[in-house]
C-alpha cells in the first residue's frame, strides 16, 4: 500500500525520520525467509524535526549520514516515510472502472478534501477492497485517498538524496506500521476471514495514531495530537526538570500507569491525566468508528509506539476499553540476523515504522 513511488537487490533499507530520532533497519531476502542484518538509531536535537515537518534539513541528513557510516550500511534500494499527521487521509468508494479512469475520478474526488491548489499537493491511492453494494447498482471499490502537499514531501526527499539516500517509494508512517505488523494481526482465520476488527494504536513521541482493520483491510485512521512528549513535559513541569531529565524517569521502573481507584506511587499520580485524557480520545475514535462503520465490536488492540513501553499501559487501556491489549511485534517472521541485536529488543516498538519500510522492498506483493 506505498504511498508516492519515484521509480534487483535482495535487500532493502527502511528510513524512518521521527521527530526525536532517526530510525533505519535493513532486512535480507533469503531462501529461507527475511532476516533482518542490520539497524539503528541515532537521536535529533530538539526541534530538527517538528511536528513531522523537517526544521533544520542539514542537521538531519548528517545524522542519517553519520548513522549509515557507523553501521556500515551500503544502501541499494531504499523507502521511507513522512508523517502521517501532515497527511490529509480519506476513506471513499468508487464505482468500479478501468486503472485509467479510477486516476482520473480519485483526482476529481480527493479536490473536496484539499485545501491547498489542487496542483500543490501529491495524491495517490490504493483499492482496499471491492464490496458488494447491490442498492446502489453494483460493486464498488473502497478507496483510501492519500494527499500530501509536494514541499512537504519534497522537504524529505531533499534531505535523503544530500545523505545519499534515494528512495524508490516514500510512505506515511501509518501505513508502514500497519505493514509491519501485519503478521501480528493476520493469525488466524477470524483475523483473515472471520470480521475480526483490530485496533493499532501506534503512540509515539508527538501524535498517537490509530488504525482499525477488519479482516486485515484497513477501515478508520486518526491521528491524535496526544502522546509521550505530553507526558515528558507533564512529569519536567510538575518536577521542575529538564526534557531529558524527566524523559529519563519516563523510562525508569518508577513510571508506572496507575490502575484503576488503587493508589500509585509519585510519578504514577503525575502522569494520571495525560493517560486518561489519551484513553478518552481513543474511546472517542473507537466510538465513532462504530457509529460510521455499524460495527459494534473492536475485538483487539494492537499496541505500539516508543510510549507503549509505559509499565501497565496496556493493562490500563484493557480495563478502561474493555479490549484485549497485545504488544506488537513487528519482528513476527522475520529472523534476526544482526551480530549484536540487544538495542532493538530493548526499543523495539520505535523500530515499528522503519522495518515496515524495509519490508517494501523484499516482501513480493
Amino acid at each position: 500500500m506505498g504511498m508516492f513511488a519515484f521509480g534487483g537487490s535482495n535487500s532493502a533499507v527502511g528510513v524512518d525520520i521521527g521527530n526525536s530520532a532517526v530510525k533505519i533497519v535493513q532486512l535480507k531476502k533469503t531462501p529461507a525467509g527475511i532476516d533482518l542484518i542490520n539497524y539503528g538509531m541515532m537521536p535529533l536535537p530538539p526541534n530538527a524535526v517538528a511536528d513531522g515537518s523537517v526544521s533544520d534539513p542539514g542537521v538531519v541528513s548528517s545524522t542519517i549520514k553519520e548513522l549509515l557510516k557507523s553501521k556500515k550500511i551500503k544502501v541499494e534500494r531504499s523507502f521511507a516515510s513522512i508523517s502521517g499527521q501532515n497527511v490529509i487521509m480519506r476513506f471513499t468508494k468508487l464505482p468500479i472502472m478501468s486503472p485509467e479512469e479510477l486516476e482520473q475520478t480519485v483526482r476529481i474526488e480527493a479536490e473536496q478534501y484539499v485545501p491547498y491548489a489542487i496542483d500543490e499537493v501529491s495524491i495517490t491511492h490504493a483499492v482496499l477492497k471491492t464490496t458488494d453494494e447491490e442498492e446502489d447498482g453494483g460493486g464498488k471499490y473502497l478507496i483510501l485517498l492519500v494527499v500530501a502537499q509536494k514541499e512537504f514531501v519534497n522537504s524529505y526527499t531533499d534531505v535523503l538524496s544530500s545523505s545519499g539516500v534515494k528512495p524508490e517509494m516514500v510512505d506515511v508512517d501509518t501505513i508502514a506500521a500497519i505493514n509491519a505488523l501485519e503478521n501480528s494481526f493476520m493469525q488466524t482465520t477470524d483475523s483473515q476471514e472471520g470480521g475480526e476488527v483490530v485496533a493499532i494504536i501506534d503512540c509515539g513521541a508527538r501524535t498517537t495514531s490509530i488504525s482499525i482493520l477488519k479482516s486485515g483491510v484497513l477501515m478508520f485512521t486518526r491521528n491524535i495530537p496526544k502522546a509521550g512528549n505530553d507526558i515528558t513535559k507533564r512529569i519536567a513541569d510538575t518536577l521542575n526538570y529538564e526534557t531529558d531529565q524527566a524523559e529519563s524517569v519516563k523510562a525508569s521502573e518508577d513510571c508506572s500507569v496507575v490502575i484503576g481507584d488503587a493508589p500509585g506511587n509519585e510519578i504514577g499520580e503525575i502522569i494520571r491525566p495525560e493517560i486518561e485524557d489519551l484513553a478518552t480520545e481513543i474511546r472517542m475514535s473507537f466510538d465513532y468508528f462504530k457509529a460510521q462503520s455499524r460495527e459494534p465490536i473492536i475485538h483487539r488492540i494492537i499496541l505500539s509506539g516508543g510510549s507503549a513501553n509505559l509499565k501497565n499501559f496496556n493493562t490500563f487501556l484493557m480495563n478502561e476499553l474493555g479490549v484485549e491489549v497485545d504488544a506488537a511485534n513487528p519482528l513476527e517472521g522475520i529472523n534476526i540476523a544482526a551480530p549484536d541485536a540487544g538495542e532493538l529488543y530493548d526499543n523495539l516498538q520505535q523500530f515499528t515504522v522503519a522495518i515496515g519500510l524495509a519490508l517494501r522492498g523484499v516482501v513480493d506483493e
